[in-house]
């Protein structure tokens, strides 16, 4: 704007101007201030004279501040307009129009002069010529060139939810535009961090992002935003909804998200964040106890403890199938019936999934106190993967000079070839099972029983239902199986050990017989027969000295009496 501009502009519009401006500075405050100390803080960085900001596209507020408050200042703005089709170097031109300044205080001794823009003079993709005439010299004070396109300050989302993404460590974060006329114009900022005593819920100003240790904020995405971990400040796209992922289990967060124009067809800096959003995580399945398995191949039982001290808590169980592919869907949550509660605060729930998907549980406990309810999340698992059989099946046991066999039933018929034992055996007088890891599947292991009768665990081959065990004489062992599937598709979990077999094996057993003890009757039998063996033993030495002895009898006779054999 050129001096002879301002002079003409002085000359036609002071009286105007002058009344109105008067005006304005007597005017009363109103309850809400056009320009909020937030609005300043958000604009600290944008490097003009002249501050303006709109919140809709369809307004236009412009602001200064100014430590002397007693000049009087004249507010003139107009549209320029190209006129393509005449001359590309011709620009129309609105007659200026004055804008009624107000003030408010600024900072302890500061004046705020603000024009709030009549709604039909906001005009977008225009540019907007701004002048600011010091009316004591009747000289420029400031000047700008805008577009109200440009200059956007946007309110936060609304409509901010935050829950549970249905995985482990997962949040879903979804909000609405804070504009329903310009729902695709928008980047999205997310800051979280989990609730602590020492942090109260807050919004926070642009560039003050909260420098708590474990906030995050997330890098663009094409479709929406799957965000780990990360630091610093970032964009979310114009998908309206993020995850958070990595998140720490049981644990409170504090969730706020910020707009800013997109730079492509509108543009702005970034405004306030919202009110915070409070979501917590499941805590992890461990925390309980949590298992689950199969013991089938069609049912799950799933079993968990709790306090028992806590009388009035009720436990829920939930199950659903996970999708294993993309664009699969994630079926609901079901809830298990056949729930039992046994001794020492222990539960169980057994109930029949969804053949040919991961299976995903989770255990809801109600509390009459804060927290009210407690989740705990236990991640998708494959039914053939969580495999629990039962104790393998009449398990018997013999001893033959000086072996122990063993042979015993699968558990489970359909994972006859797919199932691994492992036996263990000691001595009856051991006063518990002291468990030595055996080798691996295809190692070697001892075949005798060493010097010190230990207890032991041997691994058997796959597939097998016998085994043999050369043992020591002269004790008493107790042996026992358990069955783990370890085929190429089927893996699990150990079972139970079977009951305890108990056989002896005699002292004796070295002569080439292992025979059990028997207990009455049977003794004496057994006595008898040791005594009729003893007899045996002297009868078959005389027979066999009685011709010997007759022979040498004849000779001596012959010797002293040669007459008589003539």
């Amino acid at each position: 704007m050129t001096g002879g501009m301002a002079a003409c502009l002085h000359q036609g519009w002071l009286p105007a101007l002058l009344t109105a401006v008067l005006l304005s500075r007597h005017s009363p405050a109103t309850d809400t201030e056009p320009v909020t100390s937030q609005d300043a803080a958000l604009l600290a960085e944008v490097p003009e004279d002249i501050l303006c900001f709109s919140r809709s596209f369809e307004d236009l507020t412009c602001f200064w501040d100014e430590e002397e408050a007693s000049a009087i200042h004249r507010f003139y703005y107009w549209y320029s307009r190209l006129r393509v089709l005449e001359d590309p170097h011709l620009f129309l031109r609105d007659a200026p129009t004055t804008c009624a300044v107000s003030t408010q205080r600024s900072g302890p001794s500061g004046t705020r002069h603000i024009c709030v823009f009549p709604s039909q003079d906001v005009r977008l993709f225009t540019p907007l010529h701004i002048l600011v005439l010091d009316t004591t010299t009747n000289r420029t004070r400031h000047k700008r060139e805008l577009s109200v396109d440009a200059v956007g300050l946007i309110a936060p989302p609304v409509n901010i939810s935050a829950h549970w993404a249905g995985a482990a460590g997962q949040l879903r974060v979804s909000w609405q535009p804070p504009l329903a006329d310009y729902p695709n114009f928008f980047l999205y900022e997310v800051c979280y961090h989990p609730m602590t005593p020492t942090v109260p819920p807050r919004g926070t100003a642009p560039g003050d992002l909260p420098a708590w240790p474990t906030s995050r904020a997330h890098p663009p995405t094409a479709r929406g935003a799957a965000a780990s971990q990360g630091s610093g400040q970032g964009l979310v796209q114009a998908d309206t909804w993020v995850v958070l992922q990595e998140l720490q289990p049981g644990v409170r967060y504090h969730i706020q998200v910020r707009s800013k124009p997109d730079g492509t067809s509108m543009d702005g800096v970034w405004g306030p964040w919202s009110e915070v959003v409070v979501a917590e995580t499941p805590h992890s399945s461990g925390d309980i106890g949590l298992h689950c398995s199969t013991p089938d191949l069609r049912c799950v039982r799933c079993v968990w403890s709790w306090d028992p001290a806590e009388h009035h808590s009720t436990h829920e169980l939930f199950y659903r199938a996970s999708p294993s592919g993309a664009g699969m869907r994630e079926d609901t949550w079901q809830q298990c019936e056949d729930a039992s509660t046994g001794t020492q605060g222990s539960h169980a729930c057994t109930f029949q999934p969804v053949a040919g998907s991961p299976i995903a549980v989770l255990v809801n406990v109600t509390r009459p106190h804060e927290p009210s309810v407690l989740s705990y999340f236990k991640e998708p698992f494959w039914l053939h993967q969580a495999v629990l059989t039962e104790a393998p099946q009449h398990v018997q046991a013999t001893a033959s000079q000086g072996r122990l066999s063993l042979q015993w039933l699968p558990p489970l018929e359909a994972l006859a070839e797919q199932l691994e034992y492992q036996v263990r055996y000691g001595t009856d007088n051991s006063l518990e099972w002291k468990v030595m890891q055996g080798l691996a599947r295809g190692g070697r292991r001892p075949h005798t029983a060493p010097a010190q009768l230990c207890p032991q665990v041997l691994q058997v081959p796959r597939a097998a239902r016998k085994e043999v065990l050369d043992l020591r004489p002269g004790a008493r062992y107790r042996a026992q199986v358990r069955a783990q599937p370890g085929g190429p598709r089927y893996r699990g979990s150990w079972s139970a050990w079977s009951q305890p077999v108990v056989v002896d094996v005699a002292a004796e057993a070295g002569k080439g017989r292992a025979e059990p003890r028997v207990p009455g009757r049977a003794e004496e039998s057994l006595r008898a027969l040791q005594n009729r063996r003893s007899v045996a033993g002297w009868v078959i030495p005389s027979v066999t000295v009685a011709p010997l002895i007759f022979t040498g009898v004849l000779l001596g006779l012959r010797c002293t009496f040669p007459s008589l054999y003539r």
